[in-house]
C-alpha cells in the first residue's frame, strides 16, 4: 500500500528470507525490493522467487503454518486489494540417460566450460594458495568482465594446478584470456604470481588448455 514504512518491507523480506529455517522443502528462496528506476507504476512493489525440488514439495510450502503466519502477519497488512500475483512453473527437466556424452556444447545459459592446467614451486604451495584466500577486488571485477564465471582452482601436492570456469557467452579460453591481458590490473597480479610459478614466468602464458571430451549431465544445449 502506499505509504508503507520502510521498516514494514525491511521486516516482510526479513520473514520471507527466514522460511527455508522453518520450512525444509524449500530449496532456495530470493526476494528484494522492487528497482524504482525501472518502475512505471504498475509493477509490485516486492518479489521473489521460490523453488523446489518438486510439485509435492510446493504444495506442503503452501500450506504450510509457518507460510501461512508470514502472509497473516507480514504481507497482507500492507497489501493493496487483488495486489498479490504468482505463477507457478516446472524448470528444465532433471537429468536422464544420455544418448551422446561427449564434450562440447554450451551450457542453457550459453556458457561454455573450460579447463586449464599450470605448474607451480611445490615448496611454495601454501604461500600460493593464500594469496588466492583475498584476490585483490579489481582482479576478481576484471576476471568476471573477461568472462571467468564460477571459477575454482584446483591443486595437488606436486604443485600441479587447475582451472575451471564457465566462459560467458560462449567463449574460448584464448578469447576470456585476450580480455584479460587488456586489464591493467592482470599484469600487476601475474608480476606477483611469477615467484611460485617453476619456470619463475607468468601463470596466464603457461596454462595448457584441456580438451573437453566428456559430460554427464543436464545443463548442456547443442
Amino acid at each position: 500500500k502506499p505509504g508503507t514504512p520502510a521498516a514494514a518491507i525491511d521486516a516482510m523480506l526479513a520473514a520471507l528470507r527466514d522460511l527455508p529455517r522453518r520450512i525444509p522443502t524449500i530449496v532456495r528462496i530470493d526476494v528484494g525490493r522492487q528497482v524504482a528506476a525501472l518502475d512505471d507504476g504498475r509493477n509490485a512493489s516486492i518479489g521473489g522467487v521460490v523453488e523446489f525440488a518438486s510439485e509435492a514439495d510446493y504444495a506442503s510450502y503452501a500450506k504450510h503454518p509457518a507460510h501461512v503466519d508470514v502472509i497473516k502477519r507480514f504481507i497482507l497488512p500492507h497489501m493493496v486489494e487483488r495486489g498479490r500475483a504468482a505463477i507457478q512453473i516446472a524448470a528444465a527437466p532433471e537429468w536422464t540417460p544420455q544418448t551422446y556424452t561427449g564434450g562440447g556444447g554450451l551450457t542453457r545459459g550459453g556458457r561454455r566450460r573450460v579447463c586449464f592446467g599450470m605448474r607451480f614451486d611445490p615448496s611454495r604451495l601454501d604461500d600460493y594458495k593464500r594469496r588466492h584466500e583475498a584476490v585483490w577486488l579489481d582482479m576478481q571485477e576484471a576476471l568476471v568482465r573477461s568472462g571467468f564465471r564460477d571459477y575454482s582452482l584446483f591443486c595437488r601436492k606436486d604443485g600441479y594446478a587447475v582451472g575451471y570456469f564457465e566462459a560467458a557467452a560462449g567463449r574460448t579460453l584464448e578469447e576470456c584470456a585476450a580480455l584479460m591481458a587488456r586489464e591493467p590490473v592482470n599484469e600487476r597480479w601475474q608480476t606477483s604470481m611469477e615467484a611460485f610459478t617453476v619456470s619463475g614466468g607468468k601463470p596466464d602464458e603457461e596454462t595448457d588448455a584441456f580438451e573437453h571430451y566428456f559430460f554427464l549431465g543436464a545443463d548442456r544445449i547443442g
